[in-house]
């Protein structure tokens, strides 16, 4: 084999630089229309909008925490960033130089006649290293690097996840809490109506027909308690496996709803919010490695060039390792474009590939668009519904007060007092569900916003 020289190697290694440039794609983001309605001209990315402590709900942030730090679900997406990371430094090891050692040593005599015990040793070292000629090995270290930080974007969004799902449940909870609340009452409502119902009816001030109507109010109330405290017990659940704790285990339940002034959103939407987006980041690092896995497919059809070298040394001690060294130099050329009909389909499906990522990139965008407004609308919605389900229910409690006189001077029989209180509670829960629902729309918008920073 032909040892190359110094100067032979240093023209080559100007060459490879050259070579490994030319082959590298160069990145363009896809190109995407935005609304009209969305700033174009901000600079930055913009603050998260709002945060957790805004609520003033110290429990609720204690509860965060306490998923933040023990979620199995989180725990996995934080194992599969490390492992990437660790990928990464195997594709770095890989295209480093390689070394290896081997040291033997042994013993031997004639067993048919009295003889010396000869005793010899060998010691080696070789190295290995592929010239990167294309510039291969360079993208094969980027594609690692670009998987690497989409998987920790992949851990920023089941992060992000975590925190909605488990501030909602938290909220369903406090909602459920008030539910039951408002049924406790109107059980007992009904109940007192049923007995007044009753108390009537043996004075002979109505019909038998009232007191049944009372009755079946109070076994309706009932059920509606019963199936309120099954749905508890399934948040409860729920919290425990967000916990990441056996079912049972003391979790976070709050008495009820929040009832002060929520969090204020600025409706006015910088185009840079996108960027604060995990999934989308994520999404956009693996369109990178796919444009890195292009050039990988191309340039292992190149020529590869490998050096490898060797110092050994064979000797009847060991000791005398070095006075006998032997060093050796070689260089290897394999030429795989020669298989150009594979080359080509492989080439392609790597296109494929990436031009796949592109669309997926781009739908993933538009979606993201979507949904901010979506939830921004329904902000709006959910506002105005406010108003006007708190106008319903002060119109309902006048209205049950009225048929209660009217009902205990006799101008009414009692169905007409029950319908009123059915109206109040229906207005009572609906505000309550109303009041929900721009809880959990909060946390949409702040999912949706790609949440606040770590």
């Amino acid at each position: 084999m032909r040892i190359l020289f110094p100067p032979t190697l240093c023209l080559l290694i100007l060459f490879t630089v050259g070579c490994g440039s030319m082959v590298k794609s160069h990145y363009q983001k896809p190109r995407v229309n935005f609304p009209a309605h969305w700033q174009q001209d901000d600079t930055g990315i913009p603050p998260a909008p709002f945060d957790w402590r805004d609520f003033h709900d110290p429990l609720l942030d204690k509860w965060l925490q306490q998923v933040i730090i023990s979620n199995n679900d989180l725990a996995v997406a934080i194992l599969r960033v490390y492992r990437a990371r660790l990928e990464a430094d195997r594709a770095g090891i890989s295209t480093a130089p390689g070394v290896s050692a081997t040291l033997n040593t042994g013993a031997g005599t004639a067993l048919d006649k009295a003889s010396p015990v000869t005793r010899n040793s060998s010691a080696s070292v070789s190295t290995n290293y592929e010239v990167d000629l294309w510039g291969k090995l360079a993208r094969q270290r980027d594609a690692a690097e670009w998987a690497r930080q989409a998987t920790e974007q992949d851990l920023q969004s089941a992060r992000l996840a975590l925190l909605a799902n488990a501030s909602n449940n938290y909220w369903r909870l406090g909602f459920i809490s008030q539910q039951l609340t408002v049924l406790h009452q109107s059980t007992d409502y009904a109940r007192e109506t049923l007995r007044l119902a009753d108390a009537r009816h043996r004075a002979g001030s109505i019909s038998s027909l009232d007191v049944v109507n009372a009755g079946q109010n109070v076994l309706a109330q009932e059920n509606r308690l019963t199936a309120l405290r099954r749905d508890r017990l399934q948040a409860l659940n729920e919290q425990v496996l967000l916990l990441g704790v056996p079912p049972g285990s003391p979790v976070a339940e709050p008495s009820g709803l929040p009832t002060g002034p929520l969090p204020e959103i600025n409706p006015r939407i910088p185009v840079s919010v996108l960027g604060r987006r995990p999934d989308v980041r994520a999404k956009e690092l693996r369109l990178r490695e796919a444009l890195a896995g292009v050039d990988i497919k191309r340039t292992a059809y190149y020529p590869a060039f490998s050096l490898t070298g060797s110092l050994g040394t064979t000797s009847t001690a060991l000791l005398a390792f070095l006075r006998n060294p032997a060093g050796s130099v070689g260089a290897a050329l394999s030429l795989p474009f020669l298989e150009w009909r594979q080359m080509d389909v492989d080439i392609s499906i790597a296109r494929n590939d990436y031009e796949q990522r592109v669309l997926e990139f781009r739908q993933a965008l538009y979606k993201a668009m979507t949904d901010i407004d979506d939830a921004l609308t329904q902000r709006a919605q959910l506002t105005t519904q406010e108003t006007h389900l708190r106008a319903a229910l002060d119109l309902a409690l006048q209205s049950e007060r009225l048929n209660e006189v009217r009902y205990r001077q006799g101008a009414v029989p009692v169905t007409f007092w029950l319908d009123a209180q059915e109206q109040r509670r229906q207005a009572e829960l609906a505000l309550l569900e109303n009041r929900f629902s721009q809880y959990r729309n909060l946390t949409q918008i702040w999912l949706e916003f790609g949440g606040s920073p770590q």
